[in-house]
């Protein structure tokens, strides 16, 4: 059986919320998009051979958006 990626953040997700004390003023939300975005874009352009065109028009995203991502993202 296999987990929906809904189930697999949610479990996951709760570790690292944990993690955070409960009067911790913390950035999880900023944190868990930086590197979901992180991931996501490193495997397409991984999938893609680096071919920016192909990767932007899998993501969902322009070129130029692709590349200003990957330069904030350091990838």
């Amino acid at each position: 059986m296999s987990l929906s990626l809904e189930e697999f953040l949610k479990t996951d997700l709760k570790k690292i919320i944990k993690s955070f004390g409960k009067n911790e003023n913390g950035n999880v939300y900023s944190l868990v998009v930086q590197e979901v975005e992180k991931t996501v874009i490193s495997l397409v352009l991984t999938e893609t051979n680096h071919n920016y065109l192909h990767a932007s028009k899998i993501l969902g995203i322009s070129r130029s958006t692709l590349y200003r991502k990957i330069k904030s993202l350091g990838i």
